[in-house]
């Protein structure tokens, strides 16, 4: 399986990706420096990391591309044109799967580059975002047609308090105090951020061994196997439903 990841910056040197197959390459702004390594190596590793950090899918070869540049005051930013490349880049590497755990503004750009890969059959799963149920801001990719936007909850199958909610929302998965790696150890992380990689990785999955090739047979496929919430088939906290899925084989 091959599965692209838009993100931030990886520590390869981690142990958690000690013998494992990743290809990596920054798209970072001309003259800036890379962004910090803590959010890109956490979603990375529970992709491909060894058991201890993750290790959803441990054979899979992981393309990792980071959008992220650090701003003169410190802080990390991506630029559309960093997220269109790093798309382009995925494309070509023929990879089945690109998660987003990344969120932002619309752009007329970025919706081109994800529409063409959508056409290529390529499944794309972003994170829904972290403003909580009661805002109305949509967070893109995650907004956009072509792509599965993913809620997060908590180990009692209860939509995180700072989820965000929405038309777009399509489905939950755990995002709260998920294990993972981060330079010099491990970290309970939450977020949306860290439920989207879980269904990217059920995505990967489905194609493998269930022989689904397109994005509507992987949306029906998923909403088969949902857990709805409540008594409604869809709703804007949840999408429909939460995904939990047993292993292949």
């Amino acid at each position: 399986m091959r599965i692209g990841i838009v993100d931030g910056t990886v520590d390869l040197k981690h142990a958690a990706f000690r013998n494992k197959n990743i290809t990596f390459q920054s798209f970072h702004r001309k003259g800036e420096v890379m962004s910090s390594i803590a959010h890109g190596t956490a979603v990375a590793s529970m992709i491909v990391g060894h058991a201890k950090w993750g290790s959803l899918l441990p054979d899979a070869h992981l393309f990792a591309a980071n959008v992220f540049h650090k701003t003169k005051k410190g802080r990390s930013r991506a630029s559309s044109k960093s997220i269109l490349k790093a798309i382009n880049w995925l494309i070509k590497q023929k990879v089945d799967v690109i998660n987003f755990s990344i969120g932002g503004a619309a752009n007329r750009l970025v919706r081109k580059v994800i529409e063409h890969a959508s056409n290529l059959d390529i499944i794309m799963v972003a994170s829904a975002g972290n403003n909580g149920p009661f805002t109305k801001k949509r967070s893109y990719p995650a907004a956009y047609p072509s792509v599965i936007a993913i809620a997060a909850s908590d180990r009692f199958d209860t939509v995180a308090r700072f989820s965000s909610a929405g038309k777009y929302v399509e489905f939950t998965a755990p995002g709260v105090r998920i294990w993972t790696a981060v330079p010099g150890g491990g970290k309970a992380m939450s977020g949306t951020s860290f439920a989207s990689p879980i269904v990217a990785g059920f995505a990967a999955v489905a194609i493998k061994h269930k022989n689904i090739k397109d994005l509507n047979a992987i949306r029906t496929y998923f909403k088969k196997v949902a857990k709805e919430r409540g008594k409604k088939h869809w709703d804007k906290y949840s999408g429909w439903g939460f995904l939990r899925m047993a292993a292949p084989c």
